[in-house]
């Protein structure tokens, strides 16, 4: 049956309008396609930048070694921190306990300032601390006045001032402990890490601020100890330590060259002082009642840590 003009129009404007809105249908298609890879390529590129740094959690002292509990690890994106800086991972060093024989991994970067929580970490910011050496030991001191507001975590130089008014340096840039008894601070022990060499100088100087007459053994406090750097001794011990020191094969060679130079290059100006001060009639009484003081205050302290373990 032949189809009239009006249907044959009517069927054609049908077609043409579903070719149109299929038209229209995939235009809107490609364009939701170009925007979703368009958004797509923005969220990939956003995420190619997105990159995780270390994030302190905890306040970190100047001066104090850098361990992955007090830091986590913090998502950002580059642009906000210089990811040429950044630090992607804390060093380390394998350490031989000489009691157990057991290897020890320690961490060994120091803060150069205090660093608060929210701080994005940077190589700028540390600095390698010294390798653990194999004579090294912690050590417990009661006789070495602390200044009054001395904690754990703070480095200290030990100087010796002499009645003549010298001031001389003993050992420096040492971290010391505050040991504690149930949660209380000691008020006048400190343990401090020490080499060999620094012990037997430390002992010296102990007995010969026992000897003088008006002699002092005291701390002093660095304000930024990542920053500044270790102040060269100045005190000399006696000859009998020095024979000590150059017999002793636990010290290495070069403390020992390091002490020869020290000494020769001031035994004319520096002992002479302290022989004067340490030869008087009282130095043997002094050195016998200061060294039973010293070891009564020990023993009182034992026994109150002791006695805290019972508790």
């Amino acid at each position: 049956m032949a189809m009239n003009p009006m249907q044959r129009k009517a069927n054609n404007s049908f077609l043409l309008g579903i070719l149109i809105t299929l038209l229209i249908t995939g235009i809107i298609i490609a364009l939701l396609i170009i925007q979703v890879s368009k958004l797509n390529k923005e969220l990939q590129s956003e995420e190619a930048k997105k990159v995780k740094v270390y994030v302190v959690a905890d306040t970190i002292k100047s001066g104090e070694t850098v361990t992955e509990d007090k830091l986590q690890f913090v998502e950002t994106t580059l642009g906000t921190v210089d990811t040429s800086n950044m630090v992607t991972y804390l060093e380390t060093q394998d350490v031989e306990d000489s009691a157990t024989g057991d290897i020890n991994t320690v961490y060994t970067q120091k803060a150069k300032v205090d660093l608060n929580p929210g701080t994005i970490l940077t190589n700028d910011l540390l600095y390698e601390g010294e390798a653990l050496a194999s004579d090294v030991r912690r050590q417990e001191y009661n006789v070495i006045l602390p200044q009054s507001q001395l904690t754990t975590g703070d480095y200290i130089d030990v100087r010796l001032r002499t009645p003549d008014g010298r001031d001389l340096i003993v050992i420096s840039h040492k971290e010391v402990t505050i040991p504690t008894i149930l949660d209380i601070e000691t008020a006048n022990c400190i343990w401090m890490n020490l080499s060999e060499e620094e012990t037997l100088m430390l002992s010296c100087a102990i007995v010969e601020s026992y000897q003088m007459n008006g002699g002092k053994l005291y701390s002093t406090k660095y304000i930024e100890p990542g920053i500044q750097e270790a102040a060269i001794p100045t005190y000399q011990p006696n000859n009998a330590t020095i024979s000590l020191i150059h017999n002793n094969p636990n010290i290495v060679q070069e403390a020992k060259n390091e002490l020869v130079t020290r000494y020769n290059e001031n035994k004319d100006t520096i002992r002479p002082g302290i022989d004067s001060a340490v030869n008087n009639e009282d130095a043997s009484d002094n050195v016998i009642d200061k060294t039973e003081e010293e070891i009564t205050s020990l023993k009182e302290e034992r026994e109150t840590y002791i006695e805290s373990l019972s508790e």
